[in-house]
């Protein structure tokens, strides 16, 4: 069984293994922009799925909103050439354009709380790590 480290974060009290507490301090940031799904499978592995997963639900609704901004566009420049385009656009499109509006700040408020939470999850499993006797962070190559 691999050794744990047990230690306070923003999250409350929790016990990692060595491998985990490495991953959180310097890996899982990258792997989560590189793969959501494996970012939340791991972070699952180590019971913190649940902040993993808040990552993935944001980071979805960007892309839905991003649809559906894509959409009203589309329909607005067909509309443009229509006779009865200001009407349509101002009944139809504008809602539309609010409501995506709306979406998309309240992620971002929520998606800047998730980050900065896993951000010092992040730091606090840095420190135990520094407390054990001749530990050394992985190297790190340029990419």
């Amino acid at each position: 069984m691999p050794t744990k480290l047990e230690f306070s974060t923003p999250e409350g009290r929790i016990s990692l293994s060595i491998d985990d507490v490495q991953f959180m301090a310097y890996d899982a940031g990258e792997l989560a922009m590189k793969s959501t799904r494996d970012f939340v499978g791991r972070m699952r592995a180590m019971g913190l799925g649940e902040l993993a997963e808040t990552y993935a639900r944001l980071i979805a609704q960007y892309k839905v909103s991003e649809l559906e901004l894509r959409e009203a566009r589309e329909e607005a420049e067909a509309l443009l050439g229509s006779k009865e385009e200001s009407g349509t656009i101002e009944k139809r499109i504008m809602p539309r354009l609010e409501a995506v509006r709306e979406t998309i700040a309240r992620t971002q408020i929520d998606l800047r709380e998730n980050v900065e939470r896993m951000a010092a999850l992040s730091a606090a499993c840095d420190y135990p790590l520094h407390q054990i006797p001749g530990y050394r962070p992985p190297a790190r190559t340029a990419r």
